[in-house]
């Protein structure tokens, strides 16, 4: 087992990428339709810390950017159309927040987002108003945690890309911005 001090080293010496992603479900990933929107440099950086703001990568595009990387780090549903996950009114959904390191101050929410237009569809389905919240446990509820699937749930997000659930944590402190999305499809 590593000592506390050797993880420190080590992690000064290769660098801290990253700060916080949703590995379970799995999110949407990059793929060639999100190099042929967001162009290379983006993806590259979102590629290079699949956990870190998005504002790293956007200080980067270039004449290639035509996405909006501040919904789903701007991950195509073109890419992940085999990754759609098929819901209830009613589905309890397990989240696993993969935490590299926490900024404070800063918020959170879990929410469905309707992709046409990048806005929230009814009422987030979680909210911290401290995330992340080292007080929370154990257990921890700010990266463990259950999201239910509103009943009233259905039109725009019974068509497959229309909507995901998004994972938001923005880092006020520092200003910077943490998503993860995954594709769903309401099953009416």
């Amino acid at each position: 087992m590593l000592s506390s001090i050797t993880v420190v080293m080590l992690a000064a010496i290769l660098g801290v990428h990253g700060h916080a992603v949703v590995d379970d479900p799995p999110p949407r990933k990059t793929g060639p339709a999100h190099e042929a929107a967001c162009g290379l440099a983006v993806v590259d950086v979102l590629e290079g810390d699949i956990a870190g703001p998005i504002e790293n990568a956007v200080a980067e595009a270039d004449d290639d950017y035509n996405c909006n990387a501040y919904l789903c780090r701007g991950y195509q549903f073109e890419d992940n159309s085999d990754n759609v996950k098929v819901v209830k009114g009613g589905d309890v959904l397990y989240f696993h927040i993969d935490l590299i390191a926490g900024h404070h101050p800063g918020y959170a929410n879990v929410s469905i987002v309707e992709t046409a237009t990048n806005e929230v569809v009814g009422e987030p389905l979680r909210t911290w108003d401290n995330w992340p919240d080292h007080l929370s446990g154990p257990p921890r509820d700010d990266i463990d945690y259950n999201v239910t699937i509103p009943s009233s749930l259905g039109a725009p997000c019974d068509v497959a890309g229309n909507c995901v659930i998004q994972w938001y944590w923005y880092a006020s402190g520092n200003e910077q911005t943490y998503e993860s999305c995954q594709d769903i499809y309401v099953e009416v």
